[in-house]
């Protein structure tokens, strides 16, 4: 066999085995696939009752963070907030005290002492959704959900939990003058950062008197 023909038949077995090697898949199908097979009611559940527990016991202070944003604002979000994207907003878990100024249908009016000064807050008992309890936790990358909807099933679960398991003996029992403490997620502008009327989305609720 002469030398050109030998490398033609060469090049068309590598040709061949190159063509054999490849699969060609649709992406809309693989997306469905990962869909499929991510439970976020499960995921989310196991999150809450085994990682989440200590992400709320080391929840900041929200006395020692508002200190440390007039300190040094940017280093403080880095130590203490979450975000899965680039942007404005940033979520942390701040742990406070609190008295109960009214019991409302869907939310529930705080006064938080600071200092010599008082904090009107908002606590969410209807309204909890979003991403804040998700982000603030930290315990998510981004990396590890390419599929947007994963995600927001995580938010959509972790959000239930707590409008299921969280709010509904507090709302039962909490009334005006209560003194209260909580643990909650809350969402920030870092551009613009406003503590008077804070928004929290509670992840842990106690009355103390």
């Amino acid at each position: 066999m002469n030398k050109p023909l030998k490398y033609i038949l060469l090049v068309a077995v590598i040709g061949l085995l190159g063509y054999k090697s490849v699969y060609f898949e649709k992406l809309s199908t693989r997306k469905t696939d990962t869909n499929q097979k991510f439970d976020a009611a499960a995921f989310s559940k196991k999150l809450w009752e085994e990682k989440m527990p200590a992400k709320i016991d080391s929840a900041v202070e929200l006395s020692s963070f508002i200190q440390a944003v007039a300190t040094d604002k940017d280093a403080a979000l880095k130590i203490y907030s979450n975000a899965l994207d680039i942007g404005n907003y940033r979520y942390v878990l701040l742990k406070t005290n609190a008295t109960v100024n009214a019991v409302n249908e869907d939310e529930v009016e705080l006064q938080i002492p600071l200092a010599d000064s008082i904090i009107n807050a908002v606590l969410a008992t209807e309204y909890i959704y979003g991403n804040a309890i998700r982000d603030a936790s930290g315990l998510i990358d981004i990396i590890d959900f390419p599929v947007t909807d994963n995600l927001n099933g995580i938010s959509e679960e972790l959000n239930k939990i707590v409008r299921k398991t969280i709010v509904p003996p507090f709302k039962a029992s909490v009334k005006k003058g209560n003194k209260i403490t909580i643990v909650a997620a809350v969402e920030l502008n870092k551009e613009h950062i406003k503590w008077n009327g804070l928004e929290l989305l509670p992840v842990r609720l106690q009355i103390v008197q």
